[in-house]
């Protein structure tokens, strides 16, 4: 009568384990369906209205304004060149003049192409991010594993109560951390493309900026951190692509259980620890251990969606 007691307390725990893992798998398959990481530049939101307004804008306000700095340098420059005639009494270099013609066609182009030179660049880190090797892997259906298959050969009148109420704690904590990975991978993914709008925005404002020397630095931190912003989404489609892997190998080193994908060798953890019994407690804290391990994961999840635009400056060298 005990033993069928202890075997229907485990079983029904193992079950509820089970369903709380499948949710967290769920959870997590849905990080990679966000939109707003590997989105074309006029529909990183889902639709082109925000696009418009950028658009609208940089044509109307922002170009002018840049076109307004250029010719206030252009004047600093004339006045420097003056200055020179008068301390030397020489007429300038034609080769001085003509630079300078030539400094502000090219700037002038610049700024009037700023926004098809952005998405131009957009596009070479996006089609990284869009790659079917980064979608097809971090995107994918979700399959509930059933009792019968995760459980199978498990004989739960000998499992160990303490370790299926642990593992309950553990699918819960996971869940919980799951919902966090969702939470930061959409701001994330959000806050990168707002970022990226924003900058498409203004762009004629520090491009104006490349021509001269005194300014020219700004106009380079600019588009380095432009180019950062973009190569964030691949290094995040790279985190969501590695993140199976990583929890899977994670997994298989304590447990000693793999050779599946990720969910699957979750289940088989949570065979293997189940079928520990009271008089094994070192398996089973092993085993226990490697699920908390597999469990942290999650953490290293959040840690690299949240560090994915500073770890896209430092590669290039911001």
């Amino acid at each position: 009568m005990l033993d069928w007691l202890n075997g229907w307390i485990c079983e029904a725990l193992a079950n509820i384990a089970l369903w709380i893992f499948n949710v967290y798998n769920y959870i997590v398959n849905q990080i990679g369906n966000v939109s707003f990481i590997t989105g074309s530049l006029s529909t990183i939101f889902g639709g082109e209205g925000v696009w418009n307004v950028v658009t609208t804008v940089h044509q109307t306000l922002v170009i002018p304004l840049g076109e307004s700095i250029l010719a206030l340098f252009m004047l600093v420059q004339l006045v420097k060149m003056s200055q020179r005639i008068d301390a030397t009494s020489t007429l300038p270099a034609v080769k001085d003049i003509v630079f300078l013609a030539v400094v502000y066609v090219l700037m002038h182009w610049l700024i009037v192409n700023s926004l098809d030179l952005a998405q131009a660049v957009y596009d070479i880190f996006n089609n990284i991010a869009a790659n079917p090797d980064f979608v097809n892997k971090a995107v994918s259906d979700t399959t509930f594993i059933d009792s019968e298959t995760a459980f199978a050969g498990v004989d739960f009148a000998k499992a160990n109560i303490g370790s299926c109420f642990a593992l309950v704690i553990v699918g819960l904590l996971s869940i919980l951390t799951g919902i966090v990975a969702l939470v930061v991978a959409t701001v994330v993914a959000l806050a990168r493309a707002l970022q990226i709008y924003v900058m498409v925005t203004f762009s004629p404002i520090p491009l104006a900026f490349l021509g001269f020397e005194e300014t020219r630095q700004s106009g380079i931190s600019f588009i380095r951190n432009f180019c950062a912003a973009g190569l964030a989404g691949a290094i995040i489609m790279f985190i969501l692509t590695a993140y199976p892997y990583i929890s899977s190998a994670m997994l298989t080193s304590i447990t000693g259980v793999g050779g599946g994908d990720a969910g699957s060798n979750i289940i088989m953890g949570l065979a293997s620890i189940i079928n520990f019994t009271g008089g094994s407690s070192v398996g089973s804290l092993s085993g226990i251990l490697g699920i908390i391990t597999w469990a942290s994961t999650s953490v290293l999840l959040i840690l690299g969606l949240a560090k994915s635009g500073a770890w896209a400056k430092e590669i290039l060298g911001n």
